[in-house]
């Protein structure tokens, strides 16, 4: 028998359930992409975590289809919905790390250590199976041996220090892992105690279950080639057409409105085989055209709410086919169909993935190139300050809409110089605020995953860093192997012996792994270089460093001398020069080096955040 039922995460993993991930699974491939806009989701769902969870209607994650295992009644084999598994029993272990971290700091109260203690709960039932005296038995999620990613995962779950560097190369499972982190790090003292009642109650999943492998494959079919449901899209194109309707539309309105509909579809195409997600698109629509940040869930009833007029509809579809134009070249790396400046378009879309600064663009795809241009360059370092701050990327999804409607309502009123001046100056003022916070996170933060290898977000610094001054830099964005850029360890992740520790400046090698992965000794090389630089000294390595294309490796060998007398690549090397460059004594890269360059390149980040980098 096929049962289907609804349940909530806390009933799905509040139980003695084995879920076993079998052979026959695909790698796991969620990572950063899936489980920010996971939170994203989350955020809207809950109005940013301000709303207790029993006055919210819940979040459904999606089908997970299960077999009973029948050599046992308390395993389950997964045949689908094995990403969404893995990541929130991820998900539950850093709930309880983080609530440890915060119920161990020395100004808690007894109250509030109470408060944290109550929280934490029985989250490791959603990771973990425990004795009658609550030592771990074994992970809630079992991935075959053949999956080679479930070793790292066994690894997060239950730390074992002798296998902690038998694992070569980064894995999606450790990405997602640091990536939860870092958005449960955001959350307040006030807003946290609400996530964790949401996740565990509010948070849902079609839960079915068959009797056999044959049975669950078969479902599994069935609900993968059903087709898709309607979308919002097709929901609102069928309202229109009834308003349309209403006032009798000739047959050339409804020839006009067929044919827009059919290329304001066409531009949402990224290929022949997928396409934009029409509603993501029409909020970006909304807050782009009108200022109004309206939820996904919540865009049929918007539109149903305006009961447009047969003028206002062909109006709006029109409006809809010219900015899905722009928004679909963009959407698809087209940037040449947008500025000329294409660099910038690389580093907002590729290097900082910012989807969301579609918003920011919107009103201006009909202005000059200098105007377009501008706004590029504003949405690029509003985007990395918010990265690089370590502040939630909905700040800019929050902020912007109000901004959005302001500048228009200016722009009625009087005119577009004066509304292009109030809104530039209204996102200047906010990158200050937010380009202090990112050179204070920069210069101390320890940029390393759990098996203390450096993470993305270190790489994705130096290389913002070096493509936002260095406009011929494009090599950073290459997909090409061969000229694939890397981060390389300036003063080697592994110490030579404890007389390199001492001469380094280091007292024991604990406090040389709390140095290892600062920013300051971090350099961006090519792919073939690093493997060839290993363990060799900063001297050797210098030679290397001088022959770099990369203008902030260049300066870790000697100050950058240009050919030319004057210009703008003079400016740029003097600016480089003076914010970058650490003179290492006797050839050796040291404790102070990295101190002083990890004060210099959070410091250099606010320059170009605050001024722009050819300022």
């Amino acid at each position: 028998m096929i049962t289907s039922e609804i349940q909530s995460i806390f009933n799905v993993f509040n139980n003695n359930y084995v879920y076993e991930i079998p052979d026959f699974q695909r790698d796991f491939v969620w990572g950063e992409h899936e489980v920010t806009q996971l939170f994203k989701d989350f955020n809207e769902d809950t109005e940013e975590f301000t709303k207790e969870s029993s006055l919210l209607d819940g979040y459904l994650l999606g089908n997970i289809v299960l077999i009973n295992n029948d050599a046992t009644t308390t395993s389950k084999i997964v045949i689908d919905g094995q990403q969404r598994l893995t990541t929130l029993s991820l998900l539950y272990k850093v709930l309880e790390e983080t609530i440890d971290h915060r119920l161990h700091r020395k100004e808690n109260s007894i109250e509030t250590m109470q408060k944290w203690m109550n929280m934490r709960g029985e989250l490791n039932k959603g990771y973990g199976l425990f004795d009658d005296e609550a030592n771990f038995k074994n992970s809630k999620i079992q991935h075959h041996k053949s999956l080679e990613f479930g070793s790292i995962y066994r690894h997060i779950i239950r730390p074992d220090s002798s296998a902690k560097n038998s694992f070569q190369q980064s894995s999606q499972i450790e990405e997602v892992y640091e990536v939860l982190k870092e958005e449960l790090s955001k959350l307040s003292d006030q807003e946290l105690p609400k996530f964790v009642n949401y996740i565990k109650h509010k948070v849902m999943l079609i839960v079915t279950t068959a009797p056999t492998l044959s049975k669950a494959f078969q479902l599994f079919e069935i609900l993968n080639n059903r087709g898709k449901d309607l979308e919002p899209l097709d929901l609102i194109k069928n309202m229109l057409l009834k308003n349309l309707a209403k006032e009798h539309y000739s047959e050339d309105e409804r020839d006009k409105f067929t044919e827009l509909w059919r290329k304001f579809n066409d531009n949402l195409a990224l290929n022949s085989k997928k396409k934009i997600e029409s509603s993501t698109f029409l909020k970006h629509y909304l807050v782009g055209t009108t200022g109004e940040n309206v939820r996904k869930d919540k865009l049929f009833n918007y539109y149903s709410e305006l009961n447009p007029s047969k003028e206002n509809v062909l109006m709006m579809v029109s409006e809809m086919h010219d900015v899905s134009y722009t928004y679909g070249k963009l959407e698809r790396k087209e940037f040449d169909g947008f500025i000329k400046n294409t660099h910038l378009l690389d580093i907002l879309f590729k290097l900082l993935s910012l989807k969301q600064a579609q918003t920011i663009l919107i009103p201006f795809y009909n202005e000059s190139e200098q105007r377009k241009s501008e706004v590029v360059d504003l949405a690029i370092r509003l985007g990395a300050s918010v990265i690089f701050s370590y502040t939630q990327t909905n700040y800019i999804e929050a902020e912007i809409p109000s901004l959005i409607k302001k500048y228009y309502a200016t722009l009625d009123r009087e005119g577009s110089d004066r509304a292009y001046f109030q809104f530039t100056n209204e996102l200047e003022r906010r990158i200050q605020e937010k380009a202090k916070l990112a050179k204070d996170a920069v210069s101390t933060r320890r940029f390393e995953n759990t098996r203390g290898n450096y993470n993305k977000k270190g790489y994705d610094l130096l290389r913002f860093i070096e493509s936002y001054g260095h406009l011929d830099s494009a090599v950073l964005l290459t997909s090409n192997r061969s000229k694939k850029i890397t981060l390389e360890h300036i003063m080697p992740r592994t110490p030579v012996n404890q007389e390199f520790i001492i001469d380094s400046g280091f007292t024991d090698i604990e406090e040389y792994k709390e140095y290892v992965n600062r920013i300051g000794n971090f350099a961006l090389i090519h792919n073939d270089e690093n493997s060839a630089l290993s363990n060799k000294s900063f001297d050797q390595k210098r030679l290397v460093y001088a022959r770099s294309s990369i203008w902030t490796t260049q300066v870790l060998n000697n100050m950058l001398v240009s050919t030319m007398k004057s210009g703008k690549e003079v400016h740029q090397y003097e600016v480089i020069n003076e914010s970058l460059f650490v003179h290492a004594e006797k050839g050796i890269w040291t404790k102070e080096n990295i101190t002083d360059r990890s004060e210099k390149i959070a410091l250099y980040l606010e320059l170009i955040l605050t001024k722009g980098g050819n300022n």
